[in-house]
């Protein structure tokens, strides 16, 4: 076999593995991250700690993340608005005049709204009822996956000295019977 044939013979198996590890981690992480979200929902758990056999400090940690109320913002009720409310706030572009709200000042709008009791928007500021603005479901909640200081090394030394068994890790599929 060449060279440029051994190089790729390599390409092309550690592509094949790297596809397979992939459906492996995806199924993993989905797991990881649903036993997370019920511990929350259980017990309030937010963090929990990753820890390999045989070495005491956490590699790393999963978190799940609090989904945050979004907004779905009217663009030319903002801008009606806008017009009639604070008109120094209105930028107008040349040369086909087009009116839009100041970036800054729309997201300083944005920041201070608040929520009522009964779902209203308003500007926190003035109380005023910012009808142009709907409170939007937030996602779901999501989780990441991070590694802590020295933790992907302790991960291959753990691979290196056998305390990770990395067949039963990816339980990759066997292969089809003819």
């Amino acid at each position: 076999m060449s060279g440029v044939q051994q190089v790729a013979m390599k390409a092309a198996v550690l592509k094949a593995l790297l596809d397979e590890v992939r459906k492996v981690y995806d199924a993993a992480r989905e797991d990881a991250d649903g036993g997370l979200i019920a511990l929350n929902g259980e017990l309030g758990v937010k963090t929990i700690e990753v820890r390999l056999p045989g070495y005491d400090a956490p590699v790393a940690q999963v978190t799940i993340s609090e989904p945050k109320t979004g907004y779905v913002v009217d663009e030319a009720g903002l801008l009606a608005w806008c017009k009639q409310e604070h008109p120094s706030e209105v930028a107008v572009t040349t040369p086909a005049p087009v009116e839009s709200v100041r970036p800054a000042w729309r997201k300083a709008l944005l920041a201070r709204m608040k929520v009522e009791p009964d779902g209203t928007v308003v500007d926190g500021e003035t109380g005023r009822i910012l009808d142009f603005v709907e409170v939007a479901e937030p996602p779901p909640p999501s989780t990441t996956l991070t590694f802590k200081k020295g933790g992907r090394e302790e991960v291959a030394a753990a691979y290196r000295d056998g305390r990770l068994a990395l067949p039963e890790l990816l339980a990759l599929p066997a292969a089809e019977q003819e």
